[in-house]
């Protein structure tokens, strides 16, 4: 679709076999009385209905648009959608979510703004949609890169508004200055990156208390799946956060601990995902890969400071003391235990 003015913001939803929930996301965002935006549906190589949804969206409405194309994960749907975005904004809808009637209220608010990022708190909902929590912020703000350290601390360090991309927009001209996209090889924490790269070189920011993203908690939804690359995910996050935090002279040590912490978090779960049942690779290559993990230098080198992590305490001490065999050991009979209770 060929807009004469840009509109104000484009909502991009990647979408794979989601015919369930997708006509409860596009209403929602449809439904509102704010109309100045695109709506992008990428669908990625979906096998059930959600093609077909699709398809009677963008005829039923000029502000949607879809594009087919054969799957290749979320991150690659979304970079899709990055490349015909021609919003002001930019900000992404999973399609099992939806939004409220806060979105206009944010959108007219900040239209009359100038902001490199705009921030929303989210809600998040059971599958009943009934709120599980929902918190408020105080509006903040920052300008020309000053306090731009204080406005991350209120985001990021020890608040739940900075790993998400779908409560945020992010202003289109500063995305294709820097080329900013998302990592087609991670499918967790891809967000959590892209927000890393925008916020080191955005100019402003602000937070608005409408939280109109109401995240939908699923039972199980990952916790099934074997992700064989957490490890690296981990590093690569770790390694992003602790240039980010420098570039902005961030050096305080609750700061630094919480980069730290969050980076050994990353790593045991890394150690959970050798354990799993259905971890395909042979005993021999598990315990390399967990050595890999306990060896690491950074791991040695915090693990050698005097910081307190809170972490389960076996786990903890085998990723201290390198005992990859006991941890392997205990950690599966966890899981098979958890199994022969469950099944």
């Amino acid at each position: 679709m060929q807009f004469i003015n840009k509109p104000l913001i484009t909502i991009i939803i990647p979408v794979y076999n989601a015919e369930k929930y997708l006509k409860r996301c596009v209403d929602s965002i449809l439904n509102q009385s704010f109309k100045d935006l695109e709506l992008i549906l990428v669908n990625d190589g979906s096998t059930d209905g959600s093609g077909e949804i699709c398809d009677f969206y963008s005829e039923y409405d000029k502000r949607v648009q879809v594009h087919h194309l054969l799957n290749g994960g979320p991150s690659r749907a979304r970079n899709h959608g990055l490349n015909q975005a021609v919003g002001k904004y930019v900000t992404f809808i999973d399609a099992d979510d939806y939004i409220n009637n806060y979105f206009s209220d944010a959108a007219n608010k900040v239209s009359i703004n100038d902001y490199d990022l705009i921030v929303v708190p989210f809600n998040v909902v059971n599958t009943e949609l009934e709120p599980l929590n929902h918190n408020h912020y105080k509006e903040k703000s920052f300008l020309k890169n000053e306090k731009k350290d204080d406005f991350l601390r209120g985001i990021w360090l020890g608040e739940p508004l900075f790993g998400s991309c779908g409560n945020k927009w992010f202003k289109n001209t500063v995305i294709k200055k820097y080329n900013f996209s998302f990592n087609n090889d991670f499918y967790i924490a891809e967000d959590y990156l892209f927000n890393l790269h925008f916020y080191r070189e955005c100019q402003s920011a602000v937070l608005v208390d409408f939280p109109y993203y109401n995240y939908v908690q699923y039972e199980n939804s990952l916790t099934s799946r074997i992700f064989y690359n957490r490890f690296e995910i981990a590093k690569t996050v770790y390694v992003e956060s602790l240039r980010l935090i420098k570039s902005l002279n961030i050096n305080d040590s609750y700061s630094r601990n919480f980069v730290e912490e969050s980076y050994l978090s990353g790593v045991l779960r890394a150690m959970f995902e050798i354990a799993k049942k259905g971890n395909k690779l042979t005993l021999k290559d598990k315990i390399m890969e967990l050595k890999r993990y306990i060896s690491d230098k950074d791991v040695r080198k915090l693990l050698r400071s005097n910081n307190r992590y809170k972490f389960n305490r076996l786990a903890f001490y085998c990723l201290k003391y390198q005992w990859p065999i006991v941890y392997y050991t205990v950690f599966k009979l966890r899981y098979l235990l958890k199994g022969w209770l469950y099944e």
